[in-house]
C-alpha cells in the first residue's frame, strides 16, 4: 500500500488529539468490557465443543483482525529519520492505533473467536 492510498484510507477518520487521551487504569478496562460485552453482569468465555456442520473443530467459516495505523506527522517524521520499531509502536499506540492483539481479545469478548486463534494469528 502506498502512502497515497494510506491517506485515502484515512480521510472519513476523526482521530483524538494524544494529548487529550487519558491513560485508563485495568478496572477501567474491565468496566468498559463488562459494559460492551457482558451478559448478566459477566464475561463469558464461549467455547463450542463441535458438530457435524463444523466436522467437530468447533470453528466454522473465517473472521478477520485487523490493525490499522493512521499515519501522523509525527509518525511520518519518525519513520523518514530511522526512528526504533518500538518506538513508532509505542508512538501509534499513544494516538491510538489498535494492534491485531487488541481486535481479536474484542472478537474473543464477541463470541466470534477464540483466545487460541487469536494468540496463534498475532504477535505478541
Amino acid at each position: 500500500m502506498t502512502e497515497d492510498e494510506i491517506d485515502l484510507l484515512l480521510r472519513d477518520f476523526l482521530q483524538i488529539s494524544p494529548k487529550d487521551v487519558p491513560e485508563f487504569s485495568p478496572e477501567v478496562v474491565r468496566s468498559d468490557w463488562l459494559t460492551r460485552f457482558a451478559r448478566d453482569g459477566q464475561l463469558v468465555k464461549y467455547h463450542n465443543p463441535g458438530c457435524p456442520k463444523c466436522n467437530s473443530t468447533g470453528y466454522k467459516g473465517r473472521a478477520g483482525l485487523h490493525e490499522l495505523m493512521a499515519m501522523s506527522r509525527e509518525l511520518r517524521h519518525m519513520i523518514q529519520t530511522g526512528g526504533r520499531a518500538e518506538q513508532i509502536q509505542q508512538q501509534a499506540l499513544r494516538e491510538g492505533m489498535r494492534t491485531l492483539r487488541q481486535d481479536g481479545i474484542e472478537k474473543v469478548l464477541m463470541g466470534i473467536t477464540s483466545m487460541e486463534e487469536v494468540r496463534a494469528t498475532s504477535n505478541a
